[in-house]
């Protein structure tokens, strides 16, 4: 082979060996600029991941602390229709209790509205079996069932009282009356303790943190 042959082809494989150097470095600038693509999509696509987590999860915080309150005002609610109802029920248990005291027996009208008053109260008591928490539930069953026992009383010496002054109207009326007032009393004693006793647990769990 002659020289300039030689060069000619020391040339080319020159040319051919930058040609593909430079291939190898277009190959390793592309492979880099996937590779780094790659990364970038997949640290934005953990990045979003993240925020869409850390989203989520305030908004079911937000969530429950918006059924937290809902729950607190509607307990609240039925603890205030609770002493609304034991007021007035109160204020006649006091009142009829006094009039068969008196020696005044109690209509039909009167009795109606007495029951009517027991069975609102009652009511608002069940009522608080929706709402929670079982301790004041079990409160207002107390209170219910206190309430009960005084209003059966009431009847029954209402109906004593009706029969004594139909057959003798010269009974002995303060013998009957002192032997029904300290079942009262003591019923009523009863009632009120229950009734304090659903104050405190109402309180007790209106003012817990949440």
């Amino acid at each position: 082979m002659t020289g300039s042959a030689l060069c000619h082809r020391k040339f080319v494989d020159q040319g051919w060996a930058a040609v593909i150097a430079g291939g190898v470095g277009l190959i390793a600038a592309v492979g880099g600029a996937v590779v780094g693509g790659l990364a970038a999509v997949r640290g934005a696509r953990i990045g979003a991941e993240t925020n869409a987590a850390a989203v989520l999860a305030q908004s079911r915080l937000q969530m429950e602390g918006a059924r937290d309150q809902w729950v607190r005002q509607e307990r609240q609610r039925a603890y205030l229709q609770v002493m609304d109802c034991y007021s007035l029920f109160n204020r006649e248990c006091v009142q009829y209790r006094d009039q068969l005291k008196d020696g005044r027996p109690l209509g039909e009208d009167v009795l109606e509205s007495y029951t009517s008053t027991f069975i609102a109260l009652t009511g608002a008591c069940a009522h608080l079996a929706l709402l929670g928490p079982d301790s004041v539930h079990a409160a207002g069953g107390a209170v219910r069932a206190k309430a009960g026992n005084f209003v059966g009383t009431i009847r029954f010496w209402n109906e004593d009282l009706t029969e004594a002054l139909d057959g003798d109207p010269q009974h002995d009326h303060d013998a009957l009356t002192n032997d029904w007032w300290d079942i009262l009393a003591e019923e009523g004693a009863s009632m009120k303790q229950a009734y304090q006793a659903f104050l405190v647990t109402g309180q007790g769990e209106l003012l817990r943190a949440p």
